[in-house]
């Protein structure tokens, strides 16, 4: 996982894919990287190197909201690849994802 702060956007480029195998050890990760940029007033899970995203990664996804929503920031996902936004948009999260509908 890779962070970069920038303009208040805290970026966290996920680096793989977001399965139960990995889930425990990036929930840890992401509270210290949060807790770390405390100037960040928006943040991005950028999922471009991820081509999966398991049932245990979209909770993963669904808590780092909760906590974003919590420390009152914005928080959306960029670039996830068309099977994983098809599976955001199955259920219905492209909205609580900020992810806009490509035309």
């Amino acid at each position: 996982m890779q962070t970069q702060l920038a303009d208040f956007v805290l970026r966290i480029t996920f680096k793989g894919d977001l399965l139960s195998t990995n889930v425990a050890t990036r929930r840890t990760e992401l509270l210290v990287h949060l807790d770390n940029a405390p100037t960040a007033t928006t943040v991005i899970a950028d999922l471009s190197n991820a081509k999966v995203v398991d049932s245990q990664g979209l909770n993963l996804l669904i808590a780092l909201l909760r906590e974003t929503e919590r420390r009152k920031l914005k928080f959306r996902v960029e670039n996830p690849n068309p099977e994983i936004r098809r599976m955001f948009t199955l259920l219905n999260l492209n909205a609580r994802f900020g992810l806009v509908t490509p035309v």
